[in-house]
Protein backbone atom coordinates (compact mmCIF):
# COMPACT_ATOMS: atom_id res chain seq x y z
CA UNK A 1 0.00 0.00 0.00
CA UNK A 2 1.20 3.53 -0.70
CA UNK A 3 1.44 4.98 2.62
CA UNK A 4 3.27 8.47 1.33
CA UNK A 5 0.56 10.62 1.53
CA UNK A 6 0.91 10.11 5.65
CA UNK A 7 3.95 11.89 5.59
CA UNK A 8 2.85 14.11 2.72
CA UNK A 9 -0.13 15.04 4.79
CA UNK A 10 1.36 15.43 8.37
CA UNK A 11 3.75 18.46 7.11
CA UNK A 12 0.86 19.93 4.89
CA UNK A 13 -0.98 19.91 8.60
CA UNK A 14 2.43 21.54 10.07
CA UNK A 15 2.74 24.09 6.83
CA UNK A 16 -1.23 25.06 7.38
CA UNK A 17 -0.72 25.66 11.08
CA UNK A 18 2.53 28.08 10.53
CA UNK A 19 0.41 29.46 8.32
CA UNK A 20 -2.88 29.93 10.39
CA UNK A 21 -0.64 31.45 13.43
CA UNK A 22 1.11 34.35 11.01
CA UNK A 23 -2.40 35.12 9.48
CA UNK A 24 -4.08 35.34 12.85
CA UNK A 25 -0.74 37.49 14.24
CA UNK A 26 -1.87 40.65 11.65
CA UNK A 27 -5.61 39.37 11.47
CA UNK A 28 -6.35 42.78 13.96
CA UNK A 29 -4.35 44.81 11.54
CA UNK A 30 -5.13 44.53 8.07
CA UNK A 31 -8.57 43.37 6.37
CA UNK A 32 -9.75 39.77 6.04
CA UNK A 33 -10.09 40.11 2.48
CA UNK A 34 -6.22 41.81 2.38
CA UNK A 35 -4.70 38.84 4.45
CA UNK A 36 -6.58 36.54 2.30
CA UNK A 37 -4.98 37.87 -1.01
CA UNK A 38 -1.56 38.01 0.81
CA UNK A 39 -1.70 34.35 1.25
CA UNK A 40 -2.44 33.77 -2.54
CA UNK A 41 -0.50 36.58 -4.09
CA UNK A 42 2.97 35.45 -2.05
CA UNK A 43 1.96 31.84 -3.20
CA UNK A 44 2.11 32.33 -6.53
CA UNK A 45 5.56 33.38 -7.33
CA UNK A 46 6.46 29.70 -5.65
CA UNK A 47 3.65 27.66 -7.51
CA UNK A 48 4.86 29.63 -10.71
CA UNK A 49 8.37 28.49 -10.28
CA UNK A 50 7.44 24.84 -10.04
CA UNK A 51 5.53 25.27 -12.51
CA UNK A 52 8.11 26.90 -14.99
CA UNK A 53 10.44 24.28 -14.14
CA UNK A 54 8.32 21.41 -14.37
CA UNK A 55 7.54 22.96 -18.04
CA UNK A 56 10.82 23.40 -19.36
CA UNK A 57 11.78 19.88 -18.33
CA UNK A 58 8.77 17.99 -19.36
CA UNK A 59 6.93 20.31 -21.56
CA UNK A 60 3.18 21.92 -21.43
CA UNK A 61 0.12 19.46 -20.60
CA UNK A 62 -3.07 19.24 -22.11
CA UNK A 63 -5.79 21.43 -20.52
CA UNK A 64 -9.13 21.41 -20.91
CA UNK A 65 -12.57 23.97 -20.04
CA UNK A 66 -14.18 21.46 -17.68
CA UNK A 67 -10.24 21.19 -15.64
CA UNK A 68 -9.79 25.24 -15.79
CA UNK A 69 -13.75 25.02 -14.02
CA UNK A 70 -12.60 22.85 -11.65
CA UNK A 71 -9.51 24.52 -11.08
CA UNK A 72 -11.88 28.01 -10.59
CA UNK A 73 -14.11 26.31 -8.51
CA UNK A 74 -11.76 25.30 -6.22
CA UNK A 75 -9.92 28.82 -5.89
CA UNK A 76 -13.10 30.38 -5.15
CA UNK A 77 -14.16 27.91 -2.87
CA UNK A 78 -11.02 27.99 -0.71
CA UNK A 79 -10.19 31.43 -0.99
CA UNK A 80 -14.26 31.89 0.61
CA UNK A 81 -13.07 29.47 3.30
CA UNK A 82 -9.83 30.72 4.01
CA UNK A 83 -11.36 34.48 4.37
CA UNK A 84 -13.95 32.96 6.49
CA UNK A 85 -10.98 31.75 9.25
CA UNK A 86 -9.33 34.68 9.23
CA UNK A 87 -12.63 36.96 9.58
CA UNK A 88 -13.39 34.00 12.12
CA UNK A 89 -10.13 35.26 14.03
CA UNK A 90 -10.83 38.46 15.01
CA UNK A 91 -14.40 37.38 16.25
CA UNK A 92 -13.66 34.82 18.74
CA UNK A 93 -10.24 33.11 19.89
CA UNK A 94 -7.68 31.64 17.58
CA UNK A 95 -7.60 28.50 19.13
CA UNK A 96 -11.76 28.05 18.75
CA UNK A 97 -11.22 29.24 15.36
CA UNK A 98 -9.01 26.42 14.42
CA UNK A 99 -11.03 23.70 15.94
CA UNK A 100 -14.74 24.81 14.84
CA UNK A 101 -13.10 24.56 11.33
CA UNK A 102 -11.77 21.12 11.99
CA UNK A 103 -15.62 19.95 11.89
CA UNK A 104 -14.34 19.58 8.00
CA UNK A 105 -13.76 15.91 9.21
CA UNK A 106 -17.14 15.10 9.39
CA UNK A 107 -18.21 17.55 6.48
CA UNK A 108 -16.25 15.57 4.28
CA UNK A 109 -17.79 12.01 4.66
CA UNK A 110 -21.55 13.76 4.26
CA UNK A 111 -20.81 16.25 1.46
CA UNK A 112 -18.31 12.70 -0.07
CA UNK A 113 -21.53 10.64 0.00
CA UNK A 114 -23.96 12.96 -1.54
CA UNK A 115 -22.25 14.52 -4.00
CA UNK A 116 -19.14 12.18 -5.01
CA UNK A 117 -20.19 9.03 -4.38
CA UNK A 118 -17.26 8.72 -1.75
CA UNK A 119 -18.13 6.36 1.02
CA UNK A 120 -15.48 5.73 3.66
CA UNK A 121 -15.09 2.58 4.81
CA UNK A 122 -15.72 1.07 7.82
CA UNK A 123 -12.17 1.69 9.36
CA UNK A 124 -11.86 4.85 7.44
CA UNK A 125 -15.27 5.86 9.41
CA UNK A 126 -14.53 4.77 12.30
CA UNK A 127 -11.49 7.14 12.05
CA UNK A 128 -13.30 9.69 11.31
CA UNK A 129 -15.79 9.45 14.34
CA UNK A 130 -12.39 9.23 16.46
CA UNK A 131 -11.37 12.87 15.17
CA UNK A 132 -14.79 13.99 15.40
CA UNK A 133 -14.91 13.01 18.94
CA UNK A 134 -11.55 14.91 19.36
CA UNK A 135 -12.53 18.25 18.01
CA UNK A 136 -16.19 17.94 20.47
CA UNK A 137 -13.87 17.18 23.45
CA UNK A 138 -11.37 20.06 22.71
CA UNK A 139 -14.31 22.27 21.75
CA UNK A 140 -15.63 21.36 25.65
CA UNK A 141 -12.59 21.77 26.97
CA UNK A 142 -12.08 25.38 25.61
CA UNK A 143 -15.79 26.26 27.01
CA UNK A 144 -14.75 25.19 30.34
CA UNK A 145 -11.35 26.91 30.38
CA UNK A 146 -13.75 30.26 29.20
CA UNK A 147 -15.57 29.77 32.16
CA UNK A 148 -12.62 29.80 34.75
CA UNK A 149 -10.44 32.88 33.03
CA UNK A 150 -11.28 35.90 31.51
CA UNK A 151 -11.70 34.78 28.35
CA UNK A 152 -14.36 35.82 25.95
CA UNK A 153 -16.01 35.38 22.94
CA UNK A 154 -16.33 38.64 20.82
CA UNK A 155 -19.96 37.53 18.87
CA UNK A 156 -21.42 34.42 18.06
CA UNK A 157 -20.49 35.12 14.49
CA UNK A 158 -16.44 33.80 15.16
CA UNK A 159 -17.63 30.31 15.48
CA UNK A 160 -20.58 30.34 12.93
CA UNK A 161 -17.77 31.63 10.36
CA UNK A 162 -15.20 28.57 11.57
CA UNK A 163 -17.55 26.28 10.67
CA UNK A 164 -18.21 28.08 7.61
CA UNK A 165 -14.64 28.30 6.60
CA UNK A 166 -14.36 24.10 7.19
CA UNK A 167 -17.53 23.72 5.06
CA UNK A 168 -16.09 26.04 2.13
CA UNK A 169 -12.94 23.86 2.33
CA UNK A 170 -14.60 20.63 2.32
CA UNK A 171 -15.89 21.87 -1.46
CA UNK A 172 -12.19 22.70 -2.68
CA UNK A 173 -10.85 19.76 -1.66
CA UNK A 174 -13.60 17.60 -3.64
CA UNK A 175 -12.72 20.10 -6.76
CA UNK A 176 -9.12 20.10 -6.43
CA UNK A 177 -9.60 16.12 -6.55
CA UNK A 178 -11.49 15.76 -9.79
CA UNK A 179 -9.37 18.32 -11.20
CA UNK A 180 -6.62 16.20 -10.93
CA UNK A 181 -7.97 13.56 -12.28
CA UNK A 182 -9.29 15.36 -14.99
CA UNK A 183 -5.60 16.69 -16.05
CA UNK A 184 -4.18 12.78 -15.31
CA UNK A 185 -6.78 12.06 -17.72
CA UNK A 186 -5.87 14.45 -20.46
CA UNK A 187 -1.99 13.62 -19.66
CA UNK A 188 -1.79 9.94 -19.04
CA UNK A 189 2.44 11.00 -19.70
CA UNK A 190 2.01 13.32 -15.99
CA UNK A 191 -0.99 10.93 -14.71
CA UNK A 192 1.08 8.77 -12.86
CA UNK A 193 3.55 11.68 -11.60
CA UNK A 194 0.94 12.90 -9.24
CA UNK A 195 3.42 15.38 -7.61
CA UNK A 196 3.78 16.95 -11.12
CA UNK A 197 -0.28 16.87 -11.87
CA UNK A 198 -0.83 18.86 -8.16
CA UNK A 199 2.04 21.24 -9.42
CA UNK A 200 0.22 22.12 -12.55
CA UNK A 201 -3.31 22.46 -10.18
CA UNK A 202 -1.83 24.13 -7.41
CA UNK A 203 -0.53 26.69 -9.85
CA UNK A 204 -3.57 27.31 -11.88
CA UNK A 205 -5.89 27.71 -8.91
CA UNK A 206 -3.67 30.19 -7.26
CA UNK A 207 -3.52 32.67 -10.70
CA UNK A 208 -7.42 32.31 -10.29
CA UNK A 209 -7.55 33.02 -6.32
CA UNK A 210 -4.91 36.24 -6.98
CA UNK A 211 -6.88 37.55 -9.98
CA UNK A 212 -10.44 37.57 -8.62
CA UNK A 213 -9.06 38.69 -5.16
CA UNK A 214 -7.18 41.51 -6.42
CA UNK A 215 -9.85 42.84 -8.93
CA UNK A 216 -11.94 42.88 -6.11
CA UNK A 217 -9.91 45.10 -3.58
CA UNK A 218 -8.94 47.52 -6.50
CA UNK A 219 -12.33 48.15 -7.25
CA UNK A 220 -13.61 48.34 -3.62
CA UNK A 221 -11.25 48.94 -1.64
CA UNK A 222 -8.03 50.18 -3.44
CA UNK A 223 -6.57 52.13 -0.17
CA UNK A 224 -5.87 47.94 1.21
CA UNK A 225 -2.78 47.82 -1.20
CA UNK A 226 -0.88 50.41 0.79
CA UNK A 227 -0.83 48.41 3.96
CA UNK A 228 0.74 45.71 2.15
CA UNK A 229 4.83 47.56 2.74
CA UNK A 230 3.87 47.54 6.40
CA UNK A 231 3.52 43.79 6.67
CA UNK A 232 4.79 42.33 3.59
CA UNK A 233 7.51 40.18 5.48
CA UNK A 234 5.05 38.26 7.65
CA UNK A 235 2.54 38.00 4.36
CA UNK A 236 5.42 37.01 2.46
CA UNK A 237 5.88 34.09 4.91
CA UNK A 238 2.19 33.28 5.08
CA UNK A 239 2.62 32.97 1.13
CA UNK A 240 5.68 30.58 1.77
CA UNK A 241 3.90 28.26 4.29
CA UNK A 242 0.74 28.75 2.29
CA UNK A 243 2.53 27.44 -1.25
CA UNK A 244 3.76 24.57 1.03
CA UNK A 245 0.57 23.53 2.90
CA UNK A 246 -1.02 23.51 -0.71
CA UNK A 247 1.49 21.74 -2.26
CA UNK A 248 1.27 18.95 0.37
CA UNK A 249 -3.01 19.12 0.18
CA UNK A 250 -2.90 18.93 -3.58
CA UNK A 251 -0.05 16.15 -3.62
Amino acid sequence: MDTLWVPIALAAGLFQSARNGLARSISADISPTLNTWSRFTFNLPFAFLLFTTLVIDRGLPTYSLSYYLLCAGTGITQLLGNLCLVKSFTRTTFAKSIVLHKLEIIFTTLIGAVFFSEIPSALGLFGILISALGVVLMRRSRQANRMSTSETTIDHQGPQLAVLAGLFIVFASFLLKEANIVLATLNPRIGTGRFEVAAHTLFHVTWIEVLILSTWLRLRKPNEFSRVRLYWPRMALIGLFGFLGSLGWFW
